[in-house]
């Protein structure tokens, strides 16, 4: 469906592309994140606020949690919620 103040259809085959779209993101910051703290390297940035953005929506918004065989996006995601900046 598209946001908005109308109601428009859900396209299903939109909606499956979507969810292998989150599951391919998943696989790849996981990849990236075996490779690094953070997604840009081994400091905190802008990427990294980005990535959690992105995370906490298809989380908590479509319902599409990570893998638990993800661990380093696990590590890097329990590391980047645990900063003081994230929680105020």
């Amino acid at each position: 469906a598209i946001a908005g103040p109308h109601d428009y259809d859900q396209i299903p085959a939109l909606a499956e592309r979507s969810k292998l779209r989150v599951k391919n993101f998943y696989a790849d910051l996981d990849a990236r994140l075996a490779e690094a703290a953070y997604v840009a390297g081994n400091t905190f940035s802008a990427a990294d606020i980005a990535a959690l953005v992105t995370v906490d929506f298809a989380t908590k918004a479509m319902g599409f949690s990570a893998p638990a065989e993800h661990a380093g996006l696990e590590r890097w995601y329990e590391n980047v919620l645990s900063r003081p900046s994230v929680g105020a």
